[in-house]
């Protein structure tokens, strides 16, 4: 099968993690991080909280931040990232990081009371089975909350947008940065595609 982006994931390099790390600090999205904390933060109070797919880790120092009563979970394929990561909230409580594959976690039924997931469900080879296990390890009633990008956005607010993100930058910061954004707008999938893979999925049924 053809990978979205899995295979290369799980063999990614340390060197390429780190590079990763300090590519996507950026102001953009860092203020995107503080604003999902932010949403989570009204909404749970305590409890187990997954970040599927947390990379290196920074969406969890965010909520961590927000809400010390939660109980915080990170789940990536990239043992690589994961050290990254580990770096990232060396200095946070009660956070658990494993390495795994979004379809097969390893975590009991009905498990935690909020999964989020921010950049990551484009990547996913078989999206559809992963769905079905983050309902499995959710608890009856509880959220989860899916953050990616869309191919269909406005491409005429990108390019405002992106400068100003990028604003601060050196030359060849802006150049990588817009690349792999741009790479990450065309494997995306559009809002009506992101609609039929979750109609297929448990949280339908």
């Amino acid at each position: 099968m053809k990978t979205r982006g899995e295979k290369w994931y799980i063999k990614m390099p340390a060197v390429a993690a780190r590079l990763y790390d300090n590519l996507t600090s950026v102001k953009g999205i860092n203020k995107s991080f503080e604003e999902i904390a932010d949403f989570i933060g009204t909404r749970f109070k305590e409890g187990k909280l997954l970040d599927a797919g947390t990379g290196p880790g920074r969406l969890i120092v965010e909520i961590s931040k927000k809400n010390e009563g939660l109980d915080l979970f990170g789940l990536d394929i990239s043992e690589s990232m994961l050290a990254v990561a580990r770096k990232n909230i060396r200095s946070i409580k009660k956070v658990n990081l494993q390495q795994g594959n979004i379809t097969k976690t390893g975590y009991h039924d009905d498990f935690f009371d909020c999964i989020v997931s921010t950049g990551s469900f484009y990547n996913w080879d078989r999206p559809v089975e992963a769905l079905n296990e983050i309902y499995r390890i959710l608890k009856p009633g509880s959220k989860a909350y899916i953050f990616d990008t869309y191919k269909d956005y406005d491409r005429k607010a990108l390019k405002p947008r992106l400068a100003e993100n990028l604003r601060d930058y050196s030359f060849f910061r802006k150049k990588i940065s817009s690349f792999f954004l741009r790479k990450q707008l065309n494997m995306t999938y559009s809002v009506p595609e992101y609609e039929a893979i979750i109609k297929q999925s448990k949280f339908c049924k």
